[in-house]
């Protein structure tokens, strides 16, 4: 009797730490389900304190953006929900995400844990067979899940009851998949979905919506909401990869409240990212300042000459068909110092029916020799026919220091007589598609930093001189046949 009195007082103990302890019980459930402890980081604590929150009816509208990869569906959807059932057995959820498969994949996990004898054993709920699959289940009480794609049919179900007191939640994860943010139709779509029909699946509003995302787009779902999209304020719980607290909130995000942490500046998290990771996230400058760092750039400013939809198009474009020659462009540094200018090098190529593509991007700062290097190799690599080279920043010297190591090929010469918007609006005009005329420029695989240098630049307001937008601009003209040297085009 005193050994089965003592399992009885652990399990009240436990089940009592589980419903105080919102934490605790997620730590406890991971372990039944996957056999292994949850690493516990500050980061955790901070969106289980402000899961608690909405729980409490502090927060309904929150906002929590956060990397990929940093157990945001684990807290946030599946231990939510199965925490939820705990505070009230009446309590329905809306789960939605990008992925109909992905949402139905966290419904199940959720049952699952609902169904366990460790769950059983402290909250009896017996499930309904009526109802009883991985896009819609119930307990016996009436509560439940229901979990579906946010670009599908979400009619025909409430999230919450209309009752004082916590009653479910809608629960938005990831509600547009990464590489379908960068399309203004697909994303435009998604937005206009939450206003017009997500919305509306609430049973009262004061049930709580929870939006759990990676930024990936300016304009993207986090991003409208936070700028008064749909006229609600909410509370923001913003985790980049890179903890800056002197970084202040942004004034553009009118109905923002952010939540405040009290994280460490550095890594959000050491045991996933540190510096040597560092390289690795940067590679992709767009991806880390959204997905990672939770601060994805504005781009198609009023002025600029490049606009996202252009570049997206760029790269959407197939290959151009019978090429007829490369040129290497080269846009020189005058130092080689650690705060001069890049040495702006790439290729291009020419191809039937005025048809063109931007092929690599080798800009960064080296000295002489070594851009001299970088030059006879990227001509070799890419089987081209000349380097153009802009003399305005010492053209002769670039052609003897690849004659000295050992180039023979063709040197064309350029002059900037003209603006750089001059030169580069004619450019721009390659790009743009309108009802006559295709975009006329390829883009292919890993040119990241060129296309946010050339959709960043912007004529009026350029205070820096941008070294692969130059390079492309003179490769492009070459390629075209605009005039070269002293009228430039």
């Amino acid at each position: 009797m005193i050994a089965e009195d003592l399992t009885e007082h652990h399990n009240q103990a436990r089940k009592l730490e589980c419903e105080l302890n919102s934490l605790y019980f997620a730590r406890y459930f991971f372990k039944q389900r996957t056999a292994s402890k949850m690493i516990v980081n500050g980061h955790h604590k901070v969106i289980q304190e402000t899961l608690d929150r909405v729980v409490k009816g502090e927060i309904t509208r929150l906002i929590i953006n956060i990397p990929p990869g940093y157990t945001k569906t684990e807290l946030a959807s599946i231990n939510f929900m199965a925490h939820g059932l705990t505070v009230n057995p009446r309590s329905k959820f809306m789960h939605l995400s990008y992925s109909h498969n992905l949402a139905l994949t966290n419904s199940s996990v959720t049952r699952a844990i609902v169904k366990s004898k460790a769950f059983q054993d402290m909250w009896p709920m017996g499930s309904r067979d009526d109802t009883d699959s991985k896009s819609l289940w119930w307990n016996e009480q009436g509560g439940g899940v229901y979990a579906t794609s946010s670009k599908g049919q979400v009619t025909g179900f409430r999230a919450g009851l209309m009752e004082e007191g916590f009653t479910g939640a809608l629960i938005i994860d990831d509600p547009v998949k990464p590489a379908d943010a960068l399309y203004d139709t697909i994303r435009d779509s998604v937005n206009d979905n939450f206003n017009e029909t997500i919305k509306s699946r609430l049973a009262i509003e004061t049930v709580p919506i929870i939006l759990i995302m990676q930024r990936i787009h300016y304009k993207d779902l986090s991003g409208y909401l936070l700028r008064g999209g749909n006229g609600e304020k909410w509370h923001h719980l913003s985790l980049p990869v890179i903890i800056d607290n002197s970084k202040k909130y942004p004034e553009e995000n009118t109905h923002g409240i952010p939540i405040e942490h009290d994280l460490p500046n550095g890594f959000l998290w050491e045991t996933k990212h540190t510096d040597k990771h560092l390289g690795a996230l940067m590679a992709h400058k767009r991806t880390f300042n959204a997905q990672y760092m939770q601060d994805p750039k504005k781009f198609d400013a009023e002025g600029a000459l490049w606009s996202e939809k252009m570049i997206n198009e760029s790269r959407a474009m197939p290959l151009p068909w019978g090429l007829k020659r490369t040129v290497i462009s080269v846009d020189p540094a005058t130092t080689s110092e650690e705060n001069s200018d890049d040495w702006g090098i790439g290729a291009a190529s020419a191809y039937n029916n005025d048809m063109y593509s931007v092929d690599a991007d080798y800009t960064k700062i080296m000295s002489p020799g070594d851009a001299a290097q970088a030059i006879i190799e990227a001509y070799n690599h890419h089987n081209a026919d000349a380097v153009v080279v802009e003399t305005n920043q010492g053209g002769d010297m670039i052609e003897k220091i690849l004659r000295d190591a050992g180039y023979t090929g063709r040197v064309i010469k350029v002059h900037a007589s003209k603006s750089k918007f001059s030169r580069a609006e004619p450019i721009a005009a390659l790009y743009e598609s309108n009802a006559n005329k295709k975009n006329q420029v390829h883009h292919k695989a890993g040119l990241d930093k060129l296309e946010s240098e050339i959709m960043e630049y912007v004529p009026l307001t350029a205070k820096k001189s941008p070294n692969r937008l130059d390079w492309m601009v003179w490769a492009l003209t070459e390629l075209s046949g605009g005039l070269r040297n002293a009228g430039g085009f």
